[in-house]
């Protein structure tokens, strides 16, 4: 197995010259005019950047990095896709040092494009009036609207990046700078929505609208994936109408069929006069086409997150003016990824994180885990020819077989994204879910390892790796070993209200005054592939053995509602409902006994409620078990995952 850390340069992705990656449009010549800095037209650096988030993809990230950087004060497109790039390797690391670099390049990028810490109304007044500098205006058609996508894009994976943070003040934070955000997409969308339809007409295939009716179907499968040859895409990039002969199940889709009915509110009708630029002549369809799939990325990642946030910031930013559609979401990133512009690879990249770890691990489908997987096989089988050796979709194709329960394959797919990546945080990403995947094995010696060597190379929270390797430690019977690795968790916290590391702290603390023995670590084991809803993706063989162990413990004492929470969460996966329901409301009996882990209760309401809502006698009782979560329980861990399953259960009863 290759080593996690390997020597490849943490302050930007490995060497990538060596990179392993065969992948089609992904491995083309960067043009001489490009690497000797010459003067290149706007649909020259338009192919460009997406050059080179292809040759990202491909797992030559240093390459890459070098031709976005060598352009950046040339071209917006090319500063923008640094900005991707940094952007990916905060996220896939969660490290601090890559999380501020790429927050520091896309507010750089923020105020390049006349955006400020001001404000939005700067931002308006700079998009309507032009920057007081006049960088990046240019002559070009189109240049103030593409100017406006890209401010609209920074700041929303802004907000990203400081959610990531999971601080009570970053989710203030996050939801300023998305106020900002969607102050400027609702007039650059709205806008460019118009001059798509008045070029290719009214029947011309688009991306919904928050507020657009959808088809039945549509609401009950949440988000289905129509088939890749479903859409053709002509020369210039615009979805073209589908073969004839699949119109018919074209309604089951998210989007990809979907007209438009309404349009998003605009800011004031003052703003189009100002435009003068763009009111001069038309601008040519490929030009719209292509600002049609770039504001349609930005636009569908804003909807699908805000949709995606706790009820109580919800609220907030309801308050502020902000929607959060997550099929309008869907349906625009499906619109973004069958163009050529280079959003288009990360859309399906945003599409693919979307349903194998954002709905499990939400839990948007309940118990259902494996409800995105069809979605995802199908884009994983439409970007096969062009990505077929990308470390990143090696490793969402690992995600589908795990989520499927074929964990065997899920750790081929893991070790070939180490074997043929270069760059640290992909291969810590890979060696993660390898942990992972050894966990769901129950195979206590190999996750102990694997998190243990995490735990040395990676800087994301190594209190999460201590914690996890301890109790593995604890789990194959070496409780001395786990006492001492417990007892080192504290020292690696750095920040008690990150809601992560406060459960750890509390866990380390309070194992200071409790025998630690193998079923002590064997609950908490078990009590981690819960809360991160994995349970079901364990084989039914170690499923069943989970049962006995637990049935075999007897009483736990103060755990003894975790206990009976396990059970009933395994049950429940083995379609054994009525044993379960009897065992979560064991759960919330005797959680309601300990105070110091009022988490064990609430989600045993939540789970029972689920259950019970899901029956049409019984569903008030369910919505009842449901509400009394949301409105009588606070303050307990992972208060903000739950809130967000809870709102989601909720909104699906009737």
């Amino acid at each position: 197995m290759c080593s996690a850390g390997g020597t490849s340069d943490t302050s930007g992705g490995g060497d990538g010259k060596g990179g392993a990656g065969n992948g089609g449009g992904g491995e083309e010549e960067v043009s001489g005019d490009a690497r000797n800095g010459q003067s290149l037209g706007p649909e020259e650096y338009t192919r460009l950047a997406r050059d080179g988030i292809q040759l990202m993809l491909n797992n030559r990230f240093t390459e890459a990095e070098e031709l976005f950087r060598h352009h950046t004060q040339d071209n917006l497109h090319m500063a923008m896709g640094y900005c991707y790039l940094t952007f990916m390797n905060a996220v896939m690391s969660f490290e601090e040092e890559k999380v501020n670099h790429s927050m520091e390049t896309l507010r750089s990028m923020e105020r390049r494009c006349g955006g400020n810490d001001n404000g939005w109304l700067s931002s308006v007044r700079n998009i309507v009036l032009g920057p007081r500098n006049g960088q990046d205006q240019g002559d070009e058609p189109g240049a103030q609207l593409e100017q406006q996508v890209v401010l609209a894009d920074c700041q929303v994976l802004l907000a990203i990046l400081t959610f990531l943070q999971q601080e009570i003040g970053s989710y203030v934070k996050g939801g300023w700078v998305l106020r900002k955000a969607w102050k400027v997409y609702e007039h650059s969308y709205t806008k460019v929505k118009r001059m798509y339809r008045q070029t290719f007409g009214e029947a011309q295939d688009m991306p919904m609208t928050p507020g657009d009716d959808c088809p039945g179907s549509l609401q009950s499968s949440s988000d289905q994936l129509q088939s890749p040859g479903s859409w053709s895409v002509g020369s210039t990039g615009v979805p073209g109408p589908a073969q004839e002969e699949e119109t018919s199940s074209s309604h089951t889709s998210v989007g990809l069929r979907l007209t438009l009915s309404k349009s998003v509110p605009n800011l004031k009708g003052f703003l189009n006069s100002n435009h003068k630029q763009n009111s001069k002549k038309p601008l040519p369809p490929d030009m719209v086409a292509r600002l049609m799939a770039s504001v349609s990325f930005g636009y569908g990642l804003f909807q699908l997150c805000t949709s995606l946030l706790p009820p109580s910031l919800l609220r907030l930013v309801n308050v502020l003016g902000l929607q959060g559609d997550r099929l309008a979401g869907l349906s625009a990133l499906m619109f973004t990824r069958k163009s050529h512009d280079m959003r288009a690879p990360l859309a399906t990249l945003t599409l693919l994180w979307y349903h194998t770890i954002v709905r499990p691990f939400f839990a948007l489908d309940g118990s259902k885990v494996r409800a995105g997987v069809e979605a995802a096989h199908l884009l994983l089988q439409e970007a096969q020819q062009s990505y077929s050796q990308s470390a990143l979709f090696l490793f969402f194709r690992g995600r589908v077989h795990r989520l499927q329960g074929d964990i065997t394959t899920a750790l081929v797919a893991y070790r070939g994204a180490l074997q043929v990546s270069p760059q640290r945080e992909l291969q810590l990403l890979a060696l993660h879910e390898v942990a992972w995947c050894h966990l769901l094995q129950l195979n206590w010696v190999h996750a102990q390892g694997a998190f243990a060597n995490l735990k040395r190379e990676s800087r994301w929270s190594k209190s999460f790796y201590a914690y996890i390797s301890a109790v593995c430690l604890g789990a194959a019977g070496r409780e001395e070993e786990c006492q001492q690795g417990l007892q080192e968790v504290p020292s690696l916290v750095r920040r008690t209200n990150h809601a992560l590391e406060a459960f750890l702290l509390r866990r380390a603390l309070k194992s200071k005054g409790t025998t630690v023995n193998k079923n002590y670590c064997l609950l908490r084991a078990y009590e981690l592939l819960y809360l991160w809803n994995a349970l079901s993706s364990c084989s039914t063989q170690h499923r069943l053995q989970m049962v006995e162990e637990l049935q075999t413990m007897g009483q736990c004492d103060e755990l003894e509602g975790l206990r009976h929470l396990l059970l009933a969460a395994i049950l429940d996966t083995l379609a054994n409902t009525e044993e379960a329901m009897d065992h979560f409301r064991l759960s919330v009996q005797h959680g309601l006994l300990n105070p110091d882990e009022m988490c064990v209760p609430a989600f045993a309401l939540y789970e029972l409620g689920l259950l019970l809502s899901s029956s049409e006698e019984t569903s008030q009782e369910g919505k009842k078990c449901l509400e009394d979560v949301r409105d009588n329980y606070q303050g307990y861990d992972f208060e903000n995952r739950l809130n967000v399953r809870v709102h989601a259960a909720l909104r699906s009863l009737p």
